[in-house]
């Protein structure tokens, strides 16, 4: 080697830039509701719209990849069957995102049935994982080949997504199609998904916030309310009422000015879906966080209403919702332990807090 060669070489080894470091924690980016496809089909991709939890997995090269839910709640104990995906993954560090979903007896995604999964802790210790596994669904890279891809346009994560090629006994990469979105909603209709993601091929990565670059369009109604208040069952043959949940209560905060502090509105009732299993857990809670005074900015109609801090959140499927009225023949899903009660707004708001 010569020694004109050597500044040569070190120019060239400082054009190289250091690998980044693998983040440790990072907000999904969230869709806005809305009511009619993008018209300009071909700058979208779409995919189905899982009816699951979503989950961020961080896996480092070595032992096992770690899963946190929206809130940055480390959810990887109660999912044993997703921690061989790391294997699947190789030696390359990679943050992905993605949906833990569990299916139905009809093979379609089911959040109720997950429902019996999310809020156990030690599931090796019991029969859950064989009678109700689950499933990793991914559909984005936020961090791959020693650098964070948040900045890439959707089209080139996509990419890198499908470089990683994987599949195996409990994840898989969504399917995703450029344009076609007409054809993909009716695909959802027909096989009973809750819709589909329009997702902008040019869009950026945008943590924590609920951005129109990603538009859901929705074959259900479903959003997340929470809970601040609960009606009881009425009595049997013109008994007194019962301690049973007869319906809930339920509403989303508001967007309010600078300044001001959110206001929980009342979306309206929910009055269906609950199981025993269900009417047991919620009398328990309910109970624990009665209160005297309305926690909704709105006035209550039921004369009979229970009051409850507003500390749960349901989810909650319905099949219309008028503009200044409430949600119409809604049934409960479920609870929700992923989110802070005060990111709950009306998802067609791409601005508020989320």
């Amino acid at each position: 080697m010569t020694r004109s060669s050597t500044p040569g070489i070190s120019r060239r080894r400082r054009q190289v830039p250091r690998a980044e470091p693998i983040p440790t924690s990072i907000l999904p980016m969230l869709a806005v509701s809305a009511h009619q496809l993008p018209t300009a089909d071909s700058d979208y991709s779409y995919e189905f719209k899982w009816d699951g939890v979503r989950a961020i997995c961080y896996w480092e090269g070595r032992g096992k990849p770690r899963f946190l839910s929206r809130n940055m709640l480390d959810i990887t104990r109660r999912y044993p069957e997703l921690w061989s995906l790391g294997d699947a993954l190789g030696r390359q560090a990679v943050v992905a995102d993605g949906e833990i979903v569990a299916l139905n007896d009809a093979g379609r995604p089911s959040f109720s049935r997950l429902q019996q999964r999310m809020h156990v802790d030690d599931p090796l210790a019991t029969n859950v994982v064989r009678e109700v596994p689950v499933f990793y669904v991914l559909f984005d890279v936020l961090y791959a080949d020693g650098r964070r891809t948040l900045d890439l346009p959707y089209r080139a994560r996509r990419e890198l997504l499908e470089k990683l090629t994987i599949a195996g006994p409990a994840w898989q990469t969504t399917p995703a199609q450029e344009g076609g979105g007409h054809a993909m909603l009716d695909t959802a209709r027909r096989n009973g998904l809750e819709g589909i993601i329009a997702k902008r091929l040019d869009s950026v990565y945008e943590p924590g916030r609920r951005s129109p670059s990603w538009l859901k369009l929705k074959v259900i109604h479903a959003q997340e309310f929470v809970i601040g208040g609960w009606v009881p069952e009425a009595g049997i043959r013109g008994e007194s009422a019962t301690d049973r949940v007869g319906s809930l209560l339920v509403g989303y905060y508001d967007c309010p000015r600078r300044g001001q502090t959110p206001r929980l509105r009342l979306a309206g009732g929910v009055g269906t879906g609950f199981t025993d299993a269900t009417h047991a857990l919620l009398t328990r809670q309910l109970r624990q966080l009665e209160v005297t005074r309305n926690p909704f900015a709105d006035p209550v109609p039921k004369r009979q209403a229970r009051f409850v801090r507003p500390k749960l959140i349901a989810e909650v499927e319905f099949r219309r919702w008028p503009t200044g009225g409430s949600i119409h023949q809604a049934a409960f899903k479920g609870l929700r332990g992923d989110k802070d009660p005060r990111q709950v707004v009306k998802e067609d708001h791409a601005d508020c807090p989320t």
